[in-house]
């Protein structure tokens, strides 16, 4: 199994490479569940449920601080949370034994 998931979302046209959008701008889509599931469990927590016309993604964002490694340590990623939404919502699963509480209110 990989230590390490990132995901994230291009438009098709992207994709498939047009010259008039780029693939590495990753929206968001309105995505409102993602998670990442082993043997029918999830892993390595539970799935993200997301409103991103109410502003409710922190619990997203945070992923990419555990994913990369940087949670809670005094490193950024430099993707602020309205660029997050804006156009680099991706989305990081840290799948190693290493356990990472996400924080539920912030």
């Amino acid at each position: 199994m990989p230590k390490k998931l990132f995901e994230g979302c291009v438009d098709n046209e992207a994709f498939h490479g047009a010259f008039s959008k780029s693939p590495y701008e990753f929206k968001h889509f309105n995505l409102n569940f993602i998670g990442v599931y082993v043997d029918g469990q999830p892993v390595p927590h539970n799935p993200l449920e997301l409103d991103f016309s109410k502003d409710q993604y922190i619990r997203a964002y945070q992923t990419l601080f555990v994913g990369t490694d940087r949670m809670g340590q005094d490193r950024g990623i430099f993707i602020s949370r309205k660029e997050y939404k804006d156009a680099n919502t991706l989305f990081g699963f840290n799948l190693s034994p290493r356990i990472y509480v996400l924080q539920e209110n912030i």
